[in-house]
C-alpha cells in the first residue's frame, strides 16, 4: 500500500477543531444542521434533534432517486427544480460497539476515497462527517435518505450490513483487528510525532502549554520512586497489575515504511469510548460534546496511527479483545508518554496507571533516558493527578525535557532510508535550531 495524504474528512476535522457548528466544511455547499435543545433525558441516553436542509441547487442531494445508481454525474440536481427537502434525525448518543462499527465502516470509504475513479458517484459523500454521524447513530433516518443509502454500502463493503440494525457486535475478530492505515516512512512518521510532543516549544516557535515531568535519574529503581508517592497512590498501584485486572499489555512497535499496528477498527473503538467519555465528564452529556468527541475521536485516530514510537496494547485476558492501548514516543534524553486511550471497561481497571508504572520502570532502567513526560493535561484535575505521582507541572519543559537527540528505536524497527532523505531531514532539523536561536 503506497503512502497517501490525510483524507479531506480529517484535515477539516483537525482545522475546525471541536467547533460543532462550523463542522459543515466537508462539501463545498453541504447541507445546513442546527441543533434544537434537549427534548428528551434518560440517565445515560439523550435524545436530540437535528434539522438536515438540502443545500443550494450545487450541494449534493439529500435524498438519493432511483437513477442514482446509473448517474455519472452526483451534481445533476444543480440543474433539477425541485423543491427542498429536510429531515429531524433524533441523535441516539448511547455508545454502542454496533454503532461505532458504523462510522468505522463509513470513513474507511472516505479514507479510500481519492477522486479518481470517475464512476464512483458516492466516494465524495463520504467525506461529510454530518452525514456519518446521521447515518451512524441516527434512530429514525429514512431508508430512501442518502446517508442511509451511503452506510447501507458501507457496511455491505464491510460484510457487516446483516447486523445493522441490531445493537450487538456483527463483525469477526479478524474483521475488528484488520489493519487499514496508510503505509508511512520512519521520517514521515517522525515529522508527524513533532508537533504533537510540543516541538514548537523547543524549536522556539511559540509556547505550548506546560508538560507533566518526572525525573528518573535518582531512582535506581521503579521501588524507589513508588516510596515517595502518597499512601493512597501506592494503593494505586498495587491494584494495577494485569494478574489483579484480569488484563495482558504486548509491546508492538510501529514501524517505518509499513502500517500501524494500531490502525485497525478494534484500537479506534477504544480511542471513540475514551474521547466521549473525557468530554461527557468535562462538559456534560450534550449532543454537542458527543458530536464533538466523534469528530476529535476521528482527528486522534489518524494522527496516532501516522506517527512513531511504540505502542503498549491492553486486551482483556477473557476475551482477548483490545481494551486501550499506551502510545510511546522516546527522543534523545526524554521518553514520552504520548498518547493514551481506552474503553469504558479498561477505565475501571487502572490500565492507565499500569501504563504510567510501566513507563517510569522502564525509563529507570534505561541508562539513555533522564526524564518521562506525560505531556500537557485537559484538564487541571488530571495535572493535579499526575503531580501525585511525581510529575511536576513546568512551564519551561524543554530546559528539564531533553528531545534534542535522535528519535530512539529497537533494533531493525525501521526500513532503510535512502541518505537523500536522512541529510534532507537533518538540514530541516538544524535550520530549525539555528532559527531558535
Amino acid at each position: 500500500m503506497r503512502p497517501s495524504p490525510i483524507p479531506p474528512i480529517l484535515l477539516v476535522v483537525l482545522c475546525l477543531g471541536l467547533c460543532f457548528s462550523h463542522a459543515v466544511g466537508f462539501l463545498s455547499s453541504p447541507p445546513r444542521i442546527s441543533i434544537t435543545p434537549t427534548t428528551k433525558t434518560n440517565s445515560f441516553h439523550v435524545t436530540n434533534y437535528f434539522d438536515f436542509d438540502d443545500a443550494p441547487r450545487t450541494s449534493p442531494r439529500l435524498y438519493a432517486s432511483n437513477d442514482d445508481d446509473d448517474d455519472d454525474d452526483p451534481y445533476t440536481m444543480e440543474n433539477e427544480d425541485q423543491p427542498q427537502e429536510s429531515i429531524a434525525v433524533s441523535l441516539n448518543t448511547t455508545l454502542t460497539d454496533a454503532k461505532i462499527q458504523k462510522l468505522f465502516a463509513w470513513i474507511k470509504c472516505a479514507f479510500d476515497y481519492d477522486g479518481m475513479d470517475k464512476g464512483d458517484v458516492y466516494g465524495y459523500y463520504y467525506n461529510n462527517i454530518e452525514l456519518a454521524i446521521a447515518a451512524s447513530f441516527g434512530d429514525n433516518l429514512p431508508e430512501n435518505s442518502l446517508p442511509a443509502k451511503l452506510l447501507d454500502m458501507a457496511l455491505k463493503k464491510e460484510g457487516l450490513l446483516d447486523g445493522k440494525d441490531g445493537d450487538g457486535a456483527s463483525s469477526t475478530k479478524e474483521w475488528e483487528e484488520s489493519l487499514v492505515g496508510d503505509v508511512v516512512g520512519r521520517r514521515d512518521r517522525e515529522s508527524a510525532s513533532l508537533g504533537a510532543m510540543g516541538a514548537a516549544q523547543w524549536s522556539g516557535r511559540f509556547m505550548t502549554r506546560p508538560h507533566s515531568l518526572l525525573d528518573v535519574r535518582d531512582f535506581a529503581t521503579v521501588d524507589e520512586w513508588i516510596k515517595t508517592l502518597p499512601r493512597g497512590c501506592k494503593r494505586t498501584l498495587k491494584k494495577a497489575t494485569p494478574e489483579s485486572q484480569n488484563f495482558t499489555v504486548t509491546a508492538k512497535p510501529i514501524r517505518g515504511g509499513a502500517q500501524s499496528p494500531h490502525s485497525s477498527y478494534g484500537h479506534f473503538r477504544c480511542v471513540v469510548y475514551h474521547e466521549v467519555r473525557l468530554l461527557s465528564n468535562m462538559y456534560g452529556g450534550s449532543a454537542n460534546s458527543f458530536v464533538n468527541a466523534l469528530a476529535e475521536a476521528i482527528g486522534r485516530y489518524q494522527g496516532t496511527t501516522r506517527m512513531a514510537g511504540t505502542i503498549r496494547e491492553y486486551r482483556d485476558s477473557s476475551t482477548d479483545k483490545v481494551i486501550g492501548f499506551a502510545h510511546e514516543v522516546t527522543k534523545g534524553r526524554t521518553m514520552r508518554g504520548q498518547w493514551f486511550y481506552c474503553d469504558d471497561d479498561a477505565a475501571k481497571r487502572y490500565v492507565w496507571f499500569h501504563s504510567v508504572r510501566d513507563l517510569v520502570q522502564r525509563a529507570v532502567e534505561d541508562d539513555r533516558i533522564d526524564v518521562v513526560d506525560l505531556g500537557p493535561s485537559g484538564s487541571d484535575a488530571f495535572t493535579e493527578l499526575k503531580q501525585k505521582y511525581g510529575f511536576e507541572s513546568i512551564v519551561d519543559w524543554p530546559a528539564a525535557a531533553d528531545y534534542s537527540g535522535d528519535f530512539i528505536y529497537e533494533d531493525g524497527q525501521n526500513e532503510e532510508e535512502s541518505i537523500g532523505q536522512d541529510m534532507m531531514q537533518r538540514m530541516i532539523e538544524n535550520l530549525m535550531r539555528q532559527q531558535a536561536r
